[in-house]
This record gives C-alpha cells, structure tokens and sequence, in this order.
C-alpha cells in the first residue's frame, strides 16, 4: 500500500469521523435504492421478463416490501453499531459492504441493458451504489481478500438477503 493510501485509511479509520460519514451515507443509500425498488414494482417488472432466475423469490408487492426492509433494517443495523460502538472491523466491514454494493449496482445495469428495459434500482443503483461504493473502496484501508473474508462477505450478503426473502413472505401475512 502506498503512503497516500495508508495515510488516507489511517485518517478514516483513526478518527472515526470519516468512517461516520461513510456508514451513515451508506445507510441512506440501501434504503434509497431499496425505496425505488419496491415504488417502481420490481416485482411487475421480474413478472414481465420470464427468463430471469429465481423469479418466484420475488413473491406479490407486500411480500418484497417485507424484503426490502428486512434488508435496509440489516444494513442500518450494522451502520448503528459500527457508528455507536466503533468496533475494530468497522472499516474492513464497510469496505466488503461497499464491494456488494456496487455488484448490486452493476447487476442492475447488466439486467437492464439485457432486457431492454429500465429495472427498478439501476438509477440509485448507478447514480448512488456505484459512486459511493466507489469512494468507501479508495477511501478505506483495502480488504485482505483471502479465502475467509470473501467466503464471510459473500456468506453474509448472501445469508441477509436470502433470509429477508424466506422471512418476507412470513411477515407480510402477520399484519
């Protein structure tokens, strides 16, 4: 790592305030972008285009609701602790929260330019993920990219998000 960017990640990590600002930016942009997923009908535009996978994870409207506040409640979750009780991995977290941010983001391009059509998600996904994840990854001291940490971000992104959606449909029928 060069001095620049060790000085970069000793600033954001030693004082906090940084690190602050990215985690609560980071807060606001899942459930921005989680907010045009659920108005634009994610759950219309997977029902219009059959070849997409796992297009019955997507239920009705009031299901992926239910989703995507179990998902934003995670990520605001993690963000309140990392910002209250500034623990040790709170950077390192952020960093792997950012990298999943932007394959979000880069997913929602791909879907949309293959279908031919806007996929909910890809304007916050391209305008707010990309940038803002983007910035986390210069900005943050780097990953150590061994097999466990990318087994442990890829576990947890995956494990958020398909709990959300097996909890989802379960919830949504509560109320």
């Amino acid at each position: 790592m060069s001095a620049d960017a060790a000085s970069r990640g000793h600033a954001a990590t030693s004082g906090q305030p940084g690190l602050t600002l990215f985690w609560l930016l980071t807060a606001a942009s899942i459930v921005l972008h989680n907010s045009e997923e659920w108005l634009l009908d994610m759950t219309g535009w997977i029902a219009e285009h059959p070849w997409l996978p796992g297009r019955s994870l997507h239920g009705d409207q009031a299901d992926f609701a239910v989703v995507l506040a179990l998902v934003a409640a995670a990520v605001v979750g993690i963000a309140a602790l990392a910002v209250i009780r500034r623990p040790p991995w709170s950077a390192e977290v952020l960093v792997c929260v950012a990298y999943a941010l932007m394959v979000n983001a880069v997913s929602h391009a791909i879907l949309s330019l293959l279908s031919i059509s806007v996929m909910p998600g890809v304007i916050t996904g391209v305008l707010v993920l990309l940038p803002l994840g983007l910035m986390i990854v210069r900005a943050l001291p780097p990953v150590r990219w061994t097999v466990a940490n990318m087994g442990a971000t890829a576990a947890a992104a995956c494990g958020i998000t398909a709990g959300a959606f097996l909890l989802g449909p379960m919830l949504s029928g509560i109320g």
